[in-house]
């Protein structure tokens, strides 16, 4: 069923801009500026139909123009975007509001902008924005808006479940409280506990997310030993685990959410919210929740 909606028909029929597509989902997080990891790389009006996917390069840029679609929407950003690695300070504001001293904050998360920097001057800047530019499709991504309303989504989910529990909540009460959402109802994928034991108690919980990327073993470490007993990530490599065992707190847990299913509770809402001013999406990444 088409969602209904409340914007004038000769609007709708104007299509959207790239602006406008980006001032919704800056207004769905309350944002007053784009972030840094999020920009339009192609700019557009008259936008009816959209191609949305999670990542996007020239295959999905090439796939939306043979659809005959009017614009590429991308979560994750390219290396078009060499300000991403900046985003990666909002570690450090959600530490410190968990407990964090600052300054353990900003050697957390020092490492890792330095990798990602490094890894922004390997990527291949220009090969998206160049293909969408040639096909004469505007392009734009929208990283951390979504990110951020996703995060509140999901620690909303898991504080209640986690307070319905009681003083005797445990940590399976935290997966209990993400599988309220119905991304991680439908995700082929489910929440696992890496690091501790779903009977453990689950103490102070932190979902640690919307920031560009995890964390990593050194922002979970900073959190552990700063009071809190259970963090969530979205998504951990091995080897940050491997350090994780070795060197975390007795105690500690944490929850690797999944990445996708995390991502697509703060899309589900936005591409809803572009649905309801007219746009039609096509969509690469997940059914809507």
């Amino acid at each position: 069923m088409s969602p209904i909606s409340t914007v004038p028909e000769d609007v709708r029929a104007a299509g959207l801009s790239t602006a406008d597509i980006m001032q919704v989902a800056l207004d769905l997080a309350g944002f007053d500026t784009v972030p840094p990891d999020s920009a339009i790389l192609v700019e557009g009006r008259g936008i009816r139909r959209a191609f949305f996917g999670i990542d996007v390069g020239p295959a999905e840029v090439l796939l939306a123009k043979q659809l005959g679609l009017d614009a590429v929407i991308a979560h994750h950003p390219n290396p078009a975007v060499q300000s991403y690695p900046a985003i990666l300070d909002k570690h450090i504001r959600q530490m410190t509001a968990a407990g964090v001293p600052v300054d353990e904050a900003r050697a957390a998360v020092a490492p890792l902008k330095e990798a990602l920097t490094l890894a922004y001057h390997q990527g291949n800047y220009t090969q998206t924005a160049a293909a969408a530019r040639l096909l004469g499709l505007p392009y734009l991504n929208v990283h951390n808006p979504l990110d951020e309303l996703g995060r509140r989504l999901m620690d909303q989910a898991v504080q209640r479940s986690v307070a319905v529990a009681g003083p005797g909540a445990r940590v399976r009460h935290v997966i209990e409280g993400l599988l309220t959402l119905p991304e991680f109802q439908t995700a082929p994928t489910r929440p696992l506990v890496v690091l501790g034991d779903a009977e453990a108690p689950a103490g102070k919980v932190v979902v640690a997310h919307g920031a560009g990327t995890n964390g990593r073993a050194p922002v979970a470490l900073a959190y552990l030993r700063h009071g809190v007993r259970t963090v969530v990530y979205i998504h951990l490599d091995y080897s940050e685990l491997a350090r994780l065992r070795a060197e975390a707190p007795p105690g500690s847990n944490l929850v690797v959410a999944g990445h996708i299913a995390s991502d697509l509770v703060g899309v589900n809402p936005f591409i809803r919210a572009l649905e309801e001013r007219g746009l039609e999406i096509v969509r690469a990444d997940g059914p809507a929740g």
